[in-house]
């Protein structure tokens, strides 16, 4: 007789989203538990429609409280869970059916890679490993209120980790109000595992990590900090949290200690893709450009491997190739650096800074002709409300290229006048009065006005100081 597997689920106000979810799985599963901890839409009627076994349970502060009630009602010899927001394609259905036929009884924990979808501003897509099936055992529990564990109940029981190489895709926040009020939500419940687990790493990492998504470096970093100390050697969370740790200091300004800590991060995980590519990022801004190079070829030539905390799926792509575009068109390898923008192109069509990159790159050799594909890249991202100042900074640099000055000025002006705290806006509006040459008062006012928006830009500093001499200041 093959296993029964449960399928797990916690909702609240899921009546959008939980039929994509549920039809995903449809015939897959022995049974759906699906427990809500206070809907005020009709949540728990669509799930009872579908077929699911439907609980209540009152809100107690606790994510983990509110599975292990699903656990308990289950039947099913595994365990499988999925929350309301994700997705199996069929694909995937066939991978996750071929498991579930061929599970024995053990204790194992099998990981599946959740991939987010990409953030409609920014295009960032995270990707992250879940143990999403596992025994149904008495002993095997989650636990923490918020970023909930059950790697640790598996553990202690001695079972194994194994990954599967199945994506399941999850919808999540794509709104950044909605991300800060769930970050704000987060905030609260880890104090309240703090104040029960004063010493627990993983709680000191989740508070560091949250502090530094709202914002907030300065605070991060005695959590983090905290979290290392106290962390055993193989918890999977100490290299996310070099990583953050490094983070909260580049993004206060202090890239020395940012390096020294992703050198000591390094030491420990030589191949950990975030640390190399943020050391890659380091090395560059430091001036060791064939440090940055070595590290960004190193990324680019291993493999994703399993990710058992969030990443940015871009670091082992398109994001190191812009890079190293960035850093071979420093060093006057224009070939070179026009090749690594194709390959970000290829990955991400309409990504902005490898498109200003090649327009810089066909404005130096006088390839003009090449331009027309810049308008059609202008007008994709002209046509996505989302990609406003995206837009305006490929026109921009269009007219750059043709050297029609004026017109990038007031089209970066007006653009500035509705977002003046757009840092990508103040740039480009300094190179092209640094390109133009006839108003240094103003391309120095806007390089100044960068570094208050962004004391860190490197290329704003740099550009200020050789203007400054160059008018003997």
């Amino acid at each position: 007789m093959p296993p029964r597997v449960s399928l797990c689920l916690i909702v609240k106000d899921e009546e959008r989203n939980l039929q994509a979810c549920l039809d995903s799985a449809a015939g897959l599963m022995h049974e759906t538990i699906v427990v809500d901890t206070g809907s005020t839409d009709g949540t728990r009627d669509l799930a009872r429609r579908l077929g699911a076994r439907v609980h209540e349970f009152p809100w107690v502060d606790s994510f983990a409280a509110a599975r292990n009630e699903s656990l308990r009602l289950a039947g099913g010899d595994w365990i499988f869970w999925l929350d309301a927001d994700d997705r199996l394609d069929e694909d995937n259905r066939a991978k996750l059916r071929a498991l579930f036929t061929g599970l024995q009884p053990e204790i194992a924990g099998y990981s599946m890679q959740c991939r987010c979808l990409p953030n409609a501003r920014t295009g960032t897509a995270m990707v992250v490993d879940h143990i999403r099936l596992f025994p149904n055992h008495p002993d095997i529990r989650w636990q923490y209120r918020v970023h909930e564990q059950i790697v640790p109940a598996i553990e202690r029981l001695g079972g194994a980790l194994r990954p599967t190489g199945i994506v399941i895709q999850h919808a999540g926040y794509q709104d950044e109000d909605q991300r800060r009020r769930k970050n704000e939500r987060n905030l609260r419940l880890l104090q309240l595992d703090q104040a029960e687990h004063p010493d627990d790493p993983i709680v000191l990492f989740h508070l560091g990590w949250t502090h530094l998504d709202l914002g907030r470096p300065t605070e991060a970093i005695p959590f983090l900090q905290g979290s290392l100390q106290r962390s055993g050697p193989g918890l999977s969370s100490m290299r996310k949290a070099y990583a953050l740790l490094v983070n909260s200091h580049y993004g206060l300004g202090q890239k020395q200690e940012a390096f020294a800590i992703c050198q000591e991060a390094r030491a420990r995980f030589p191949d950990d893709a975030e640390l190399l590519y943020m050391e890659g990022v380091l090395r560059a801004q430091l001036g060791d450009a064939a440090g940055a190079e070595m590290c960004l070829r190193h990324l680019l030539g291993s493999g994703p491997g399993e990710q058992l905390v969030a990443l940015d799926a871009g670091v082992h792509g398109h994001l190191a190739h812009q890079h190293l575009g960035d850093l071979y068109f420093q060093q006057g390898r224009l070939e070179e650096a026009e090749t690594e923008w194709r390959a970000v192109l290829a990955e991400r069509p309409d990504y902005t800074d490898a498109w200003l990159g090649l327009g810089e790159v066909w404005r130096r050799q006088g390839r003009l002709e090449n331009l027309g594909e810049m308008e059609e890249a202008a007008g994709r991202l002209e046509a996505n409300p989302a990609k406003t100042i995206d837009a305006v900074l490929l026109r921009s640099s269009l007219h750059m290229a043709r050297r029609e000055f004026g017109e990038a000025r007031r089209l970066l002006e007006e653009a500035l006048g509705r977002a003046p705290q757009a840092v990508p806006l103040h740039v480009c509006l300094s190179h092209v009065l640094l390109t133009e040459g006839r108003d240094w008062a103003a391309a120095e006012q806007c390089l100044r006005q960068v570094l208050v928006l962004d004391p860190g830009n490197a290329g704003a500093r740099h550009n200020l100081d050789v203007l400054l001499r160059l008018l003997n200041r």
